[in-house]
C-alpha cells in the first residue's frame, strides 16, 4: 500500500509527463506547493520502491509500475470529480478538492461501480431522460435522512422515532410509555437537562440519559 503523499506525487508526475516536458524536482515542488527538500526526500523513497528513476540533479522519470499507478490515481480523481460535478452539481474547483481528499481511499470494486454509475448517468443525460432533471431538483432540497437524538433537537421539533438505542430495562420502560419505532414525538422544551416531549396523547419529562436514546427523523425544512 502506498501512502497518499506518494500517490499524489505519482499523479502529478504522470500529468506532467503527459505534457511532454522534462520534469525536475523544482517542477514537482512548484506543482505541489511544497519545498524542494520535502520533494527530494519523498522521491528518494519512490526510487527505493522502483516507482521513479532519478539521476542526481537530473530529470524524474516514472518507471512502468509508477506510470501505471499514477494513471490509476488520476482516473480515480477524475471519477470522483465527475461524480461531484456532474451528479451532485458542485462547481469544478470544489469537486476537484473533494476528489483529492477521497481518491486514496477507494477500492477497485467501488471504483468500478462509480464508473458504471457515471456512464449510466451520462447515457441518460444524452438521451434527455426526465429523471435526470428531477435529480437536480431533488438535491437542491435535501431531506434530513440522518436521524438525531432528542438531545440535539430544538424545542418544538417533531418527527418519527426511527431508533431506540437504550439497553434493557430502559428500552422496555420507554416502549411502555409509547416511545416505539414509528411513533410521532414532539419535543416541547429542554431545560436543565430535562426534555419535555409528547408521544401519542401523553406528555413526559425525560432526563438526559433517556432522551439521548430516542432518535427521530425530522421532516425536511
Amino acid at each position: 500500500m502506498l501512502s497518499p503523499r506518494i500517490e499524489d506525487y505519482l499523479e502529478e508526475l504522470f500529468l506532467l509527463e503527459s505534457t511532454g516536458r522534462k520534469v525536475t524536482v523544482t517542477d514537482l515542488a512548484d506543482r505541489l506547493k511544497i519545498t524542494k527538500g520535502t520533494v527530494t526526500a519523498t522521491i528518494q523513497k519512490m526510487v527505493e520502491l522502483e516507482l521513479v528513476n532519478h539521476e542526481r540533479y537530473g530529470t524524474l522519470h516514472l518507471t512502468d509500475a509508477g506510470r501505471r499507478k499514477g494513471m490509476t490515481v488520476f482516473h480515480r480523481h477524475e471519477g470522483f470529480r465527475a461524480f461531484f460535478h456532474e451528479l451532485l452539481g458542485l462547481d469544478r474547483d470544489h469537486s476537484s478538492e473533494m476528489a483529492c481528499s477521497m481518491e486514496h481511499y477507494i477500492d477497485s470494486t467501488t471504483e468500478d461501480r462509480l464508473y458504471a454509475l457515471l456512464e449510466y448517468f451520462r447515457r441518460a443525460k444524452a438521451e434527455h431522460q426526465p429523471w435526470v432533471d428531477e435529480i437536480f431538483l431533488a438535491i437542491e432540497k435535501p431531506i434530513l435522512l440522518v436521524p438525531v437524538p432528542l438531545t440535539l433537537c430544538e424545542p418544538e421539533s417533531e418527527g418519527l422515532i426511527l431508533r431506540l438505542t437504550a439497553d434493557e430495562p430502559l428500552r422496555k420502560k420507554l416502549i411502555e410509555k409509547g416511545f416505539t419505532v414509528g411513533a410521532e414525538v414532539k419535543l416541547r422544551d429542554n431545560q436543565d437537562e430535562k426534555f419535555t416531549c409528547s408521544v401519542g396523547r401523553h406528555d413526559y419529562e425525560l432526563p438526559l440519559n433517556e432522551a439521548a436514546t430516542i432518535w427521530i427523523q425530522q421532516p425536511s425544512q
